[in-house]
């Protein structure tokens, strides 16, 4: 018969079969007792954090009244029934305005090529950050490089800068401008896709290339269509 494992262990101190099982139980306590008070803190924690709750959509977008290239007045209910395509920016802008107005265009001409059924669903808009330089003339001539169906609209100050804060657009000019002196005006970039009851559906940032934009945009139309709802064309 083998001799027994508790007499190869000493009979007292830590070692012995006493003190091991002392040890086992104290290490099984103290990880009881972490494990607790982990769930305790966890349960206390999740009823102190504050609920949030969201409500609706962004509010981007609203009452504007402005003139287009035309000369013609236009508000924000002009452009109802269709989607709106809507970049703010300024006719003098080197770089970025052009090359964000061409991803517009590519992006209208893409989700027209690859659902003609959505041909003339979504109307672009150009709307100045800089009335003082831009005027309808102006503008007009501006938009002749870009998507054909651009709508590019301007205004005074007051009704601009009404425009800008309704789409929470920030827009600035340096303070003091001798006449005829050239000048940047600096604003945020981005597109609003807007649907057409006039409410905010998305955002695209530069970051945003023209044929995710197009694939969105399909998107959003089509959910648009199947809630039962239509577009003019």
């Amino acid at each position: 018969k083998p001799p027994s494992r508790d007499h190869l262990l000493p009979a007292t101190g830590p070692l012995s079969p006493m003190g091991i099982g002392l040890f086992l139980a104290t290490a099984a306590g103290i990880v009881y007792y972490f494990t607790v008070t982990k769930e305790r803190v966890a349960q206390k924690r999740a009823q102190e954090k504050p609920q949030i709750e969201t409500y609706g959509k962004a509010a981007i977008g609203g009452a504007y009244e402005l003139t287009d290239q035309n000369g013609n007045v236009v508000t924000d209910t002009t452009f109802r029934g269709k989607f709106a395509l809507v970049y703010f920016g300024f006719c003098h802008c080197p770089d970025i305005c052009p090359d964000e107005m061409d991803k517009m265009g590519d992006a209208l001409d893409a989700l027209e090529r690859d659902n003609p059924k959505l041909a003339n669903t979504v109307q672009p808009i150009f709307i100045t950050c800089d009335p003082q330089r831009d005027s309808p003339e102006a503008i007009k001539e501006y938009l002749k490089q870009f998507h054909p169906r651009f709508v590019g609209l301007t205004g005074s100050f007051d009704q601009v800068r009404k425009a800008c804060k309704a789409y929470r657009v920030y827009f600035s000019k340096p303070p003091k401008v001798a006449p005829n002196q050239d000048y940047l005006v600096d604003h945020s970039i981005f597109s609003y896709l807007m649907d057409p009851d006039g409410e905010f559906v998305d955002v695209y940032g530069k970051d945003k290339p023209a044929g995710f934009m197009a694939t969105d945009m399909e998107r959003r139309i089509n959910q648009y269509l199947d809630a039962g709802r239509t577009i003019e064309k």
